[in-house]
């Protein structure tokens, strides 16, 4: 069987790299000049290795790990907390407490579902759940900054179902791959080999007679016996306007929202341990991580991340980085900051036209699995139609190579 690949991030190429394996023949076609999508690594003047993108890796992250371990990939781990964030005032909260919040976020959810339905949006959630000082509160700068999306638009019930048992698995240990998280990515092109094309941006996508047609912007078309799709969502968004789909695939699709959010990577020195630090009454916050050797001290590089367009424009992200690292630098006091960083705004980078995903105001139960079946001869894979991590965007391309080769 010939399957046509449209994206070669992570869901692409491990949804290829499975279907090469069960000895099928495979073509990917991706926009972009590289591999691995929004999971990206570069390297600071200073030599450290920083990511664009995705950066973390859960304990429970089995699908990214067990590829690291296959392919001998070390993961180091990160010395820091990524749920309990360090205050300014060296306040943090307890795992417990912590618990509390993602209980309290659940229950306020079931309640509203039950008096109102599904439509609920996450600030009406959080608003039921902490009071009219929400927004004041740490936890909920948090959630709000890693959603990525306006808290109006999104769905709060889908959300706090979403989080809901973690404070049961709490875990602290995250971390990254030593050599880059792309590093993964990577190596999979090169088991691969030669059927990535490069610079072609698939357009549309028809099925008729037993065939799928991948149409790209030059024009040319690409024929195959199947095919997964594995582009970012406002791209698919565009890609199903010539497919038949099952109405609440489409559904799931269409009212979905792609959310914003932009990191500013920067060379540092000192002698800090690693530490995760909120910004002072905002909605970001900067993270060092331990260097490979030991976590008492912290690696060269800071990370900030602010997540959601309101957030992105408070920091003057259109006049360039300048604003961010003064604000950074003026609150991480145990770091000494260089001026050498790197901003990424995937707001506005093309290929991607986002972070990652939510789910909608529209949400419902039955959409959660919708992804778990084929439309005609075509499986979807991508961060939006399993989990948004670097886990979840993988584990979505081997399910849907298992639904081309099922018998």
């Amino acid at each position: 069987m010939k399957v046509l690949v449209a994206g070669a991030g992570l869901a692409g190429l491990n949804a290829a790299w499975e279907l090469q394996k069960a000895g099928h023949v495979v073509e990917v076609l991706e926009s972009n000049t590289r591999v691995g999508g929004r999971c990206w690594s570069d390297t600071l003047p200073n030599g450290e290795i920083f990511e664009h993108g995705g950066e973390f890796i859960d304990v429970n992250d089995h699908t990214l790990r067990r590829l690291c371990a296959e392919f001998g990939l070390p993961i180091v781990g990160l010395g820091i907390s990524f749920d309990r964030r360090w205050q300014v005032d060296g306040s943090i909260m307890s795992p417990e407490v912590l618990g509390d919040h993602i209980a309290a976020l659940a229950a306020a959810a079931e309640r509203l579902a039950a008096s109102r339905g599904y439509r609920v949006s996450l600030r009406e959630v959080a608003r039921e759940a902490y009071g009219p000082d929400y927004e004041k509160l740490p936890y909920c700068q948090k959630l709000f900054a890693t959603t990525t999306c306006d808290p109006d638009q999104i769905n709060g019930i889908a959300i706090a179902r979403m989080f809901q048992g973690h404070a049961k698995s709490y875990v602290e240990h995250r971390g990254r791959v030593l050599a880059g998280n792309d590093a993964v990515a990577r190596e999979i092109h090169r088991r691969l080999g030669d059927v990535v094309r490069f610079g072609t941006p698939v357009v549309e996508v028809r099925q008729a007679d037993g065939q799928v047609t991948m149409r790209t912007a030059s024009g040319a078309e690409f024929t195959g016996d199947a095919a997964v799709i594995a582009v970012p969502l406002p791209k698919l968004k565009r890609l199903i306007a010539t497919l038949d789909l099952p109405d609440l695939m489409r559904k799931a699709i269409e009212g979905r929202v792609m959310g914003a959010a932009a990191k500013l990577n920067i060379a540092v020195s000192g002698e800090a341990p690693p530490k995760g630090i909120q910004a002072p009454n905002a909605p970001w916050w900067s993270w060092s991580t331990a260097a490979p050797e030991g976590c008492d001290v912290a690696r060269g590089s800071l990370t900030s991340y602010a997540g959601g367009r309101a957030t992105m424009a408070s920091l003057k992200l259109e006049e360039g980085p300048g604003h961010w690292l003064d604000l950074t630098r003026a609150y991480r006091t145990d770091l000494t900051v260089s001026d050498d960083c790197v901003l990424t705004n995937w707001g506005t980078e093309p290929h991607a036209e986002g972070a990652y995903s939510m789910p909608g105001l529209d949400w419902e139960p039955a959409q959660d699995r919708v992804f778990d079946q084929k439309a005609g001869a075509i499986a979807f894979a991508g961060e939006h139609t399993r989990f948004a991590s670097l886990n979840g965007a993988l584990e979505s391309g081997a399910r849907a190579a298992r639904l081309l080769t099922l018998i």
